[in-house]
């Protein structure tokens, strides 16, 4: 059952130092074509496999519970029967995320405590006021969308939004049928969820106590185990956690940009893994450099994409890239089923809290524990005897960031917060972090990054100008001009990833204000450079000369209703049609003339 991530040679083309590095970024449009025809050719050779249309469409979910919704029925509802904790957390998850309204929360919550059956006119003109009653149809649609209810014929196909609830408010036939329909919870979710409310502890496993420790230090430590075996520690801190899965990330990332940080005996940044080197090229992060015969590996349009996105973002594209690997699987709906089970009951885990793997209970969860270990999910170690596992932050927040959000007072107040501790921790060590990026954006167009990483520097280097580029011992100075902008499209950067990478990096004392983070004059000014491509569209179209104003009326009328006319002169009556439709007007020129002239 296991999963395999093969390792692969791997040949990574170093940059020589910061600027350097950062000059890769403005090369050459020949440099940049063909490295797009590389792109393309990976991209293509990652796509041979045929996907069905239902694997396609999970592959494109942008958060967990999206991923959740475009499961088939039955496989969703197989999450939820699963014994404890997996069935009941995924319950629980689910009803807290943001894929379903308030109303939809509250209608679910009183089904489970009413018997799970209730009439469809009871609830949306008893339960709900008279004026949200649409909105109570929006909410039974979700509920049964995420497998909660019965269906009802409600659940909106892909590509449709609110059609099918304004189709049964307005059709007074289908509403009079629906009010008269009993909505049910489906059993898997209503025994999930009477699980999880009778269910004292907030974790899903048994957690690693203090009292387990001591008991095992005094009875001799590690005196009895088995010859081979590693040592038993104390369990992590959360400053190592935050560290391993900090490490962890840089690893890769780093990697990416080809930084020639030293290793981590010196205090830098160690290579990523083998296997985690050959994920990276098989999702297209990277590609081997077409114009080096030695095969070194270089990062493609795709991976700039990528390390522009915050974090949670980018580790759920791993996570969303490794499950799509199951799509060829023998047993990929179990091991699908286990391997979602097992990220969201880690969703529900404090950080800091260990877990003994013996909790797991299968080896096929046990497998997904190490994987998910080196993307930096899971810290696994020996404590008490016994191998364990701590989920980190961005386990946690895998699930946490797509669960109902608060307000946006109380979200940029957060943010605030943590962003303010994280810079005073910062500057308050004696050796400067890394991790920490505070970005402060003029309305000259300077930018000034409080950082000494040499991973920001690249990455801020994909859209600054480089020969702006000034540093100091904990900043550094770039300048945003229409080149380094037009410079990172060419590499298939988009405006709103620059715009939200300023954003998400802002210093936290922009926060506070009530001015933009990023002034306004420059948000402007990226998407006017970035309206430039567009100013000049190519299309391929078939040019006809008629032979008069009436041929030229008829054709033009025709193509016009066919949607295939481009552009048209009556002055010198000639039509321009859109190459791909060409035939067809060209058929309909010679019945005309046929009809008209030889009459």
């Amino acid at each position: 059952n296991e999963l395999e991530i093969m390792p692969a040679p791997s040949k990574r083309k170093r940059a020589g130092d910061a600027s350097s590095t950062a000059s890769k970024v403005g090369r050459s449009s020949a440099d940049s074509s063909a490295s797009s025809a590389a792109t393309a050719a990976t991209q293509a050779a990652l796509e041979s496999t045929k996907l069905d249309p239902q694997e396609e469409l999970l592959s494109t979910s942008k958060n967990l519970f999206e991923y959740l919704e475009r499961l088939p029925p039955g496989t969703l509802r197989s999450i939820y029967k699963l014994p404890p904790p997996g069935g009941p957390t995924v319950a629980a998850a689910v009803l807290r995320s943001s894929s379903l309204t308030d109303i939809a929360r509250q209608c679910a919550l009183r089904l489970v405590a009413c018997g799970g059956k209730f009439k469809v006119g009871s609830i949306v003109e008893g339960w709900i006021h008279r004026h949200s009653q649409r909105d109570a149809l929006v909410a039974l649609r979700r509920l049964e969308s995420m497998g909660i209810l019965e269906p009802l014929g409600l659940a909106n196909r892909p590509g449709r939004e609110n059609d099918d609830v304004d189709d049964e408010a307005n059709d007074s036939e289908k509403r009079a049928k629906l009010m008269a329909t009993i909505a049910c919870l489906t059993p898997e979710f209503k025994g999930a969820m009477k699980l999880h409310l009778s269910t004292m502890s907030s974790s899903p496993w048994p957690i690693i106590s203090e009292e387990q420790i001591e008991e095992f230090k005094k009875s001799g430590g590690d005196a009895k185990t088995d010859v081979g075996e590693k040592e038993s520690r104390d369990p992590p801190s959360q400053y190592e956690l935050e560290s391993y899965t900090q490490s962890s990330w840089d690893s890769v990332l780093h990697f990416l940009v080809g930084s020639d940080e030293a290793g981590r005996d010196k205090g830098g940044i160690e290579e990523p893994p083998e296997v985690m080197v050959h994920f990276l090229t098989r999702i297209g992060l990277m590609q081997e450099d077409p114009d080096d015969y030695n095969g070194a590996l270089v990062i493609t349009s795709k991976g700039y994409e990528f390390m522009l996105r915050d974090t949670n973002a980018q580790v759920w594209q791993f996570v969303l890239q490794y499950l799509n690997s199951m799509a060829h699987h023998n047993l990929k709906d179990a091991i699908r089923i286990e391997a979602l089970s097992f990220l969201i009951c880690l969703g529900s885990c404090r950080v800091g809290e260990g877990y003994f793997n013996s909790v797991l209970g299968s080896k096929s969860a046990r497998i997904l524990m190490k994987d998910f270990a080196r993307f930096g999910l899971l810290f696994v170690c020996r404590v008490a005897g016994k191998k364990a596992f701590y989920p980190t932050r961005v386990a946690v927040n895998l699930v946490a960031s797509n669960e109902k959000e608060g307000s946006k007072q109380t979200d940029a107040l957060g943010q605030s917060v943590a962003a303010t501790r994280s810079l005073e921790e910062s500057l308050s060590s004696p050796v400067p972090s890394r991790s920490h990026l505070a970005v402060v954006v003029q309305t000259n167009f300077q930018v000034v990054a409080y950082t000494t990483s040499k991973l920001h520097i690249s990455t801020l280097a994909l859209f600054c100008d480089v020969e702006s580029y000034r540093r100091l011992p904990n900043v550094i100075f770039f300048h945003i001009t229409r080149d380094s902008i037009r410079s990172a499209f060419r590499l298939g950067v988009k405006a709103d990833q620059i715009l939200r990478f300023l954003h998400v990096h802002a210093h936290p004392m922009l926060r506070n204000g009530d001015q933009p983070l990023v002034p306004s004059n420059v948000t402007d000014q990226i998407l006017l450079w970035d309206r430039e491509r567009r100013r000049v569209v190519m299309d391929e179209v078939w040019a006809h000369q008629c032979r008069d104003s009436s041929e030229f009326a008829a054709v033009g009328q025709y193509a016009s209703d066919l949607d295939a006319l481009a552009w048209g002169n009556a002055h010198t009556n000639k039509l321009y049609v859109h190459f791909g439709k060409s035939e067809m007007v060209h058929a309909y020129i010679r019945k005309w003339r046929t009809k008209h002239y030889n009459s």
